[in-house]
């Protein structure tokens, strides 16, 4: 055991999915990394991976590309990625709006199908932290930290995990091929963003690569589209749909790592060595909420009304010419023609030319109005019924032309009820099951008992729940103060969304979101050290022992000052 654990020797990341709030606990947790110190250098020199989805994407891929440049400070990029989306100047929502009204901005990407997604990858495409594709990554400098990287979303052709990464398979293995390696660094990293964070409902598929690749006269673009797969291209969405927490892909990278690891020679020259060593520590940071809203059904009482058939052949009714309109027509006419007898008092009278004249258009309008609507409505009932004939089996027939009989308020209620538990079951029910069978295989894996840690936005909040409150490790001798579950509290109820409302900026939201990460990562690590000492499982040297009990009392100072001010270290990044 000893020879196949090192601890904190190789750490792996995984960012979850859960907009804003999952972006900037991400960065919190990070930063928190960047200043806590073990072995004289900072804690996150010895992250090799990271896996992320949707919210944690739009941190993961702007760190990534930071963290393996050669002039990468931590504190400068904390300084661009956090002006890049504080709520002074934080427009993305405004901005991709814009862009999807604005028929300019798609005849310069003809590529793009216009839709809400697309319009938000062009928005991230002019931000600075998100310029360049993913041939960033294909050489990473000897001096980098991180090797392996990461972003999930999810592929619509076969519903697996689409992965967006440097090591290992590119996308999946039903749609990996020669030809989908070839143009893979050509994917922006906009595109990659906005890939792992369209999530369903509020947004549409990406297309692949029909909305990825710019130059679609491209040999190789040509012959991946020539592939029958490929050919009407494959949906991109959310990467939570698969694995909210990037968990299965951060395994599949420590798999790898016992396979294949780059090491450099005593001659300087890099080559591949086989080491048979899984990542030391997988540091799960969940933004994922564990409750849920309760669906509501709607009223049972159901009213005497309308029926199906009588609504909808009223509002057929109005599509026609009525009696009224010729009606309108005919008076206009004859009063304007009696007007210019002189049948009244001998002359004819200027006034009533007017008033005939303006019953007399509102007439012929009508009359117009209803002979256009009933030819729309012929055409219209047409094709619905042509439609209807094309995709409802013959056997079924019967059974739904049976709902033109039932009343309109019960047909709303039924609608109402399967629409409200859909987007439950999608958004939450489905997410949360997948999230405890991904939990399950990461701690119940054999020999990951002792690798893996999970930091939650909620583990500090002090918030009693149906499971109870939080259990805190009664081995760390300072109990979170009344502050620091109030900062926790805040950060945590922050809505899942892709921009800052009102209430977020009063509550400050965004640091607190950073301070959170970084003190429940403090935490995080204090339980995990206690507990690692206490496994039977792991057999640690003295001078190992001594390694991560330094790190221990240097964490201990942390905690203590996270509880007086929880704030502490944002304020000292934002200085």
């Amino acid at each position: 055991m000893q020879e196949d654990f090192i601890p904190f020797e190789s750490i792996g990341l995984c960012f979850s999915g859960g907009g804003y709030r999952a972006t900037f606990f991400s960065l919190g947790v990070v930063s928190y990394l960047e200043k806590i110190q073990y072995k004289n250098a900072a804690l996150v020199k010895k992250v090799e991976a990271i896996s992320t989805v949707s919210g944690g994407t739009l941190f993961g891929v702007a760190y990534s590309k930071a963290a393996i440049k050669n002039d990468y400070e931590f504190k400068k990029f904390f300084s661009d990625f956090y002006k890049a989306f504080e709520a002074e100047n934080d427009k993305l929502l405004q901005t991709a709006i814009a862009k999807l009204s604005n028929d300019e901005v798609w005849k310069k990407n003809p590529h793009k199908k216009r839709s809400l997604i697309n319009a938000f990858a062009l928005t991230y495409a002019d931000m600075d932290i998100y310029k360049g594709d993913f041939k960033t990554f294909e050489k990473l400098p000897t001096k980098s930290h991180l090797k392996y990287m990461c972003f999930n979303a999810t592929e619509f052709s076969y519903g697996l995990a689409f992965r967006f990464q440097n090591t290992g398979m590119f996308a999946n293995k039903p749609l990996n091929n020669s030809q989908l390696n070839k143009i893979s660094n050509e994917i922006p990293l906009a595109d990659i963003v906005a890939s792992s964070s369209c999530f369903p409902l509020g947004f549409e598929p990406l297309v692949f690569p029909d909305d990825y690749i710019k130059d679609q006269q491209s040999v190789d673009y040509k012959a991946l589209k020539s592939l029958e797969i490929f050919s009407d291209g494959v949906g991109i969405m959310d990467g939570g749909i698969a694995d909210n927490q990037g968990i299965g892909s951060m395994i599949n990278i420590s798999e790898r790592r016992r396979e294949v690891h780059k090491v450099k020679g005593d001659d300087g020259i890099e080559k591949e060595e086989k080491i048979k060593r899984e990542l030391d520590l997988i540091i799960v940071s969940d933004v994922a909420s564990y409750k849920m809203d309760p669906w509501q059904p709607e009223p049972k009482a159901i009213y005497e009304g309308t029926t199906v058939k009588s609504g909808l052949s009223k509002i057929l009714s109005y599509f026609s010419v009525k009696p009224l309109y010729w009606i309108l027509l005919v008076v206009g006419i004859l009063m304007m023609v009696l007007n210019s007898l002189e049948i009244i008092k001998g002359q004819s009278w200027p006034a009533l030319y007017i008033v005939g004249g303006i019953i007399t258009g509102i007439g012929i309008l009508l009359t117009i109005f209803g002979i256009v609507a009933g030819i729309i409505k012929g055409i219209a009932i047409n094709w619905v019924s042509s439609m209807f004939k094309k995709n409802v089996p013959a056997p079924l027939v019967d059974d739904v032309l049976s709902f033109r009989k039932l009343r309109l308020d019960l047909v709303q209620r039924m609608l109402t009820e399967r629409i409200s538990t859909t987007v439950i079951m999608v958004n939450d029910i489905f997410l949360k099951q997948i999230r405890r069978l991904n939990y399950k295989f990461l701690y119940f894996s054999k020999g990951c008992e002792f690798r893996s840690v999970t930091s939650t936005v909620y583990q500090l909040n002090g918030a009693k729940t149906v499971y109870g409150k939080g259990p805190f490790n009664k081995g760390i001798t300072t109990q979170p103060s009344k502050l620091l579950e109030s900062t926790a509290l805040i950060a945590s109820e922050t809505p899942t969304t892709l921009w800052w409302d009102k209430n977020d900026i009063a509550k400050d939201r965004m640091d607190t979101l950073i301070a959170c990460g970084q003190f429940t990562t403090c935490y995080t690590l204090m339980d995990y050290i206690i507990k690692l000492k206490k496994s039977k499982q792991v057999k640690l040297s003295d001078e190992q022992t001594k390694e991560i009990d330094d790190l221990y009392t240097a964490l201990d100072k942390d905690w203590k000052q996270f509880n007086k001010n929880p704030m502490f270290h944002v304020d000292v990044l934002k200085a």
